[in-house]
């Protein structure tokens, strides 16, 4: 009986038949020596995706001791993506997998009998932290021993794409709000209006302050994924953080003619974790859901009691369309543009690697868009 798949083909190759296709292909010398020699990489798949051969970098960028441990395996299974274990079908069967480069590489060179690269943002968990990755994945097919397989080879861009994506925070964001305090401190050396003064002061400071946190938070993100973030537990009151988080998100340009209405039923409850994380995070989500929301509409937010946990949630009315769901989480993907994706994936680096705590959300016509953190 076949696995049900939501996406690629769900159909394994017999254990046997992978380790006959794997002597096979071990002895084609020239054939291992070259693919063994490149600097990349690289596994040899059967038309089931399953890998038959792999190179050394394979087995060491992965951590097998052996090709027997990986012989069989699908890529995802292979480097223990996220999403390759919510099917009993495996790597490419899931929903989220439709939108997986990786997959949709390796489909479309067994379609077109072509060359395909595509990029792949993935997150893995290995001994219970999550990591997230940025591939460039290639799939080629080519025939050995008159059979065709897929070359699969796999280039880690991910500090590339943490480059591309850090230039255009500090050339457009960051640059932004430095130009417009410039603007504003131009302003005060020619006004002579008290009132006017006053106010221009009020929102410099603020400008200030938000060009201050972007780089906080830029620094924290960093500090995060090479695993340096240093955390500082502290009690806290569930409420009083809540209440301080949209206070300071309330004047940020996100929120012009936007109201956000904390609901009445939140608890105050207290909890131990590291404020400055967990306020940013719950900044960061309430920033989401303001532009998110047209100008005129409300956001809404609060706190509840989960028995030892407490949960923070953020609603706005909109709907994330389906293929955006998907990739929610991902680094690197965004809503905003080229090289902006580092929102929500920060969010649940930050929960799930530090704070041991949980993100989730849901998005449909009758709940609205609804992202839920406990800690």
């Amino acid at each position: 009986m076949k696995n049900k798949t939501f996406f690629a083909p769900s159909e394994r190759t017999d254990p046997d038949i992978i380790r006959e296709k794997n002597s096979l292909i071990s002895s084609l010398g020239m054939f291992r020596e070259i693919f063994d020699a490149i600097n990349v990489i690289g596994a040899v798949l059967d038309k089931n995706r399953q890998v038959v051969y792999a190179n050394n970098d394979f087995l060491k960028g992965f951590g097998f001791d052996s090709i027997e441990d990986l012989l069989g395996k699908r890529p995802g299974e292979a480097i223990s993506c996220l999403n390759s274990s919510v099917t009993e079908a495996g790597c490419g069967t899931s929903k989220a997998c439709s939108v997986c480069g990786a997959v949709n590489a390796i489909l479309e060179s067994q379609v077109k009998g072509e060359k395909c690269t595509r990029e792949a943002s993935i997150t893995t968990e290995i001994n219970g932290t999550h990591k997230g990755f940025i591939l460039k994945v290639t799939s080629s097919p080519v025939t050995l021993a008159n059979e065709v397989f897929y070359l699969l080879l796999i280039e880690d861009i991910s500090n590339e794409k943490r480059r591309e994506a850090l230039e255009r925070i500090f050339f457009h964001d960051i640059l932004n709000l430095a130009g417009s305090l410039n603007g504003l401190l131009s302003i005060l050396k020619i006004e002579s209006d008290p009132e006017e003064i006053r106010s221009v002061v009020n929102i410099s400071e603020e400008t200030s302050r938000n060009l201050l946190d972007e780089i906080i938070v830029q620094r924290m993100v960093i500090a995060a994924e090479d695993g340096n973030l240093e955390l500082n537990p502290e009690k806290i009151n569930s409420l009083d953080l809540l209440n301080s988080a949209v206070s300071k998100i309330k004047y940020h340009t996100s929120a012009k003619e936007r109201q956000i209405v904390i609901d009445g039923n939140s608890v105050l409850q207290e909890l131990e974790s590291d404020r400055t994380i967990l306020q940013r995070i719950l900044i960061n989500l309430l920033k989401n859901a303001l532009e998110a929301t047209p100008e005129g509409e409300k956001v809404f937010a609060g706190c509840r009691d989960e028995d030892t946990k407490v949960s923070f949630w953020v609603k706005n009315n909109g709907v994330i369309p389906q293929d955006v769901q998907m990739q929610i989480f991902q680094r690197s993907f965004s809503t905003k543009g080229k090289g902006r994706g580092l929102g929500t994936y920060s969010i649940k680096l930050l929960t799930d690697n530090y704070l041991h705590g949980h993100v989730s959300f849901i998005s449909n016509e009758s709940d609205g868009t609804v992202f839920t953190l406990t800690v």
